[in-house]
């Protein structure tokens, strides 16, 4: 049955692969943006929060570093894992910081526009090509965003929490862009090791190393926020490694259907009908970039 199941996914075209690997990377960051946002209403700051994540996960991958000896984050190009965290640091500040001034949907919907940016800086610094359909599919996509803000244009487009979640999306793409351009011979779990000591340094130093107090209620959300910020990490890193980074990134556009049905649950954050007609256009935007016409899928420039 696994073997099927594997054959089939293989079957699959790169791009495909990786849209879906994305839309499951949304699903993780959708719960590991509902868990912070739960901390944060404790009076957990931004920052503290990060470093009890990023402790979190190396405790989690502690086992398998130690029973590896450490080979499994060995890296020839340190220089690489630097340029990464630059990204990394700042686009997690950015994302945790819009979560915990604006609602779910509205912070997830400014934090997508990462996908808008993601094409332009494919063409650029990738050389990739995109065909017609995926054009379309992300202006697609991207009509839907603005039928989401819409409703809000007039009080939150401009407020700081709204372009610092721009800017928290602009650095996610070239994050992107430096997981495509140099991560093909680094194994994931290197990846995702260095990412987040690069984030537990620095939240530390900004949290003078004190983990914060966490009520005892709430102990249970730390393994979820471990495994779903891994999640996202390893799904974006096999993403990329399997179709065109301004793809596979259309995928992201899901995290505007997870993200407020976590905040409905959650938060008693309830989204207009303007926002459901929105999301109902990001999934046709989805759809049309997953469409890959005969011959098109061929091995993006290394």
């Amino acid at each position: 049955m696994f073997k099927v199941i594997v054959n089939r996914w293989l079957a699959l075209s790169g791009n495909t692969r990786g849209v879906l690997l994305v839309i499951g990377a949304m699903f993780c960051w959708s719960v590991l943006d509902a868990c912070n946002k739960r901390l944060m209403a404790q009076g957990i700051a931004p920052q503290q929060v990060l470093f009890l994540q990023a402790t979190a996960v190396l405790l989690m991958l502690l086992p398998v570093v130690l029973w590896t000896r450490g080979r499994v984050i060995a890296s020839r190009r340190p220089a690489i894992h630097v340029v990464r965290a630059a990204f990394i640091v700042t686009s997690a500040w950015c994302a945790a910081y819009a979560v915990s001034h604006l609602p779910l949907a509205e912070a997830s919907a400014f934090l997508m526009t990462g996908s808008l940016f993601m094409l332009p800086l494919g063409v650029w610094l990738l050389g990739e090509r995109p065909h017609l359909l995926r054009w379309l599919g992300v202006l697609v996509g991207f009509g839907g965003v603005l039928v989401i803000l819409r409703p809000n244009a007039g009080a939150g487009v401009l407020q700081w929490a709204a372009l610092v979640a721009l800017f928290g999306a602009l650095n996610e793409s070239m994050l992107g862009v430096v997981l495509k351009k140099y991560s093909g011979n680094e194994h994931p779990l290197a990846v995702l090791t260095w990412s987040q000591v690069a984030c537990w340094l620095t939240f530390g130093i900004f949290s003078g190393f004190s983990l914060p107090t966490v009520p005892v209620a709430l102990w249970g959300l730390l393994p979820v926020i471990a495994l779903a910020a891994s999640g996202i990490y390893l799904a974006y890193f096999f993403a990329y490694r399997a179709g065109d980074a301004s793809a596979v990134e259309a995928g992201s556009f899901s995290l505007l259907l997870f993200s407020p049905a976590l905040g409905a649950v959650f938060f008693s954050e309830v989204p207009d009908a303007a926002f459901w007609m929105g999301a109902g256009l990001l999934v046709c935007g989805i759809a049309l970039v997953i469409i890959e016409p005969s011959g098109r899928d061929k091995p993006s420039p290394p």
